[in-house]
């Protein structure tokens, strides 16, 4: 019986066939690592967990790998909260959350990269869309230049009035387009950074799975996984990176549940807090000064 997967880009169910069919090549995107997992966070780790499985039995080498984002605004300004470091913040979530995962059963992926180890390879990566047009800078940014893509939304199937409207953020007054959204933003002193050819900064947060994926798994692999809720933005904008520079033949599988708006309604409602827990096992240790509210990727 073969294997059929989803496919966001045709919303189909189809076989599947993989580039090479001696090494399967398998991205998730991880957690953004400032405080406890939620059940959101849990179930892409089950569902993936089981094609992972799945994936090994019927094929030689399979290559999993899931990444650990620890660069984000949102951790800055809850290790600022803590008044304590980055380091030491991610560090701890990190390791939460990577027991929590085990406690579900879970098996851990081949390779687990985190972001800070890879700006590199995004700064690498920006450059190249900047040397096809596909990128500009502007007051120390870069962004991408969304209308210079004529198929930008068709991933998340979004005109392009409601993918400005679905954006994360409030529109720039140095953004070129609505649309554009950034792949390099610069930092002051008292913020992580990095030196670029445009100033000291840090990425945006759609580049970094692009970056750390082509790094470890090829310009083209075969499954880029994710929840209903990266679709937009995250995964059409990754598309972006990949179809332009990365050349890459697969769009990502998604879970799929029959209706989205409870999905969102579950993830956004959900609490930060340790969701795994055996009769008999000890209370789970203090990850540091947290707001039991607090969400990863909602």
């Amino acid at each position: 019986m073969s294997l059929v997967v989803y496919n966001t880009l045709s919303r189909e169910k189809e076989p599947f066939l993989p580039l090479d069919p001696s090494h399967v090549r398998l991205y998730v995107c991880g957690p953004t690592v400032y405080d406890y997992v939620h059940i959101g966070n849990a179930r892409p780790v089950v569902v993936f967990d089981v094609l992972y499985r799945l994936l090994k039995r019927r094929y030689p080498r399979v290559t999993y790998v899931r990444n650990i984002t620890d660069i984000d605004d949102k951790i800055m300004v809850r290790a600022a909260e803590n008044e304590e470091s980055i380091d030491a913040l991610t560090e701890r979530t990190a390791a939460a959350y990577q027991s929590d995962m085990n406690r579900l059963g879970a098996l851990s992926p081949d390779v687990e990269p985190r972001a800070t180890k890879y700006v590199g390879e995004m700064i690498a990566l920006i450059e190249r869309l900047v040397a096809r047009g596909h990128a500009y800078e502007a007051e120390g940014h870069v962004l991408f230049d969304v209308p210079s893509m004529e198929d930008y939304g068709r991933l998340s199937r979004r005109s392009h009035d409601e993918l400005i409207a679905g954006a994360r953020v409030e529109v720039a007054p140095y953004k070129k387009d609505a649309a554009d959204f950034v792949l390099w933003k610069p930092s002051n002193d008292a913020q992580a950074g990095w030196p670029s050819p445009w100033g000291r900064g840090r990425p945006g947060w759609h580049i970094e799975c692009s970056a750390m994926s082509g790094a470890l798994l090829g310009e083209t692999f075969d499954i880029h996984a994710g929840g209903l809720d990266l679709i937009f933005p995250h995964h059409e904008n990754r598309s972006r990176h990949h179809g332009e520079v990365l050349d890459a033949q697969r769009l990502p599988e998604h879970l799929r549940r029959e209706d989205e708006q409870v999905a969102r309604q579950l993830l956004h409602r959900a609490r930060a807090a340790r969701p795994v827990s055996r009769r008999g096992d000890p209370a789970p240790a203090a990850v540091g000064a947290v707001s039991p509210a607090a969400r990863l990727h909602a």
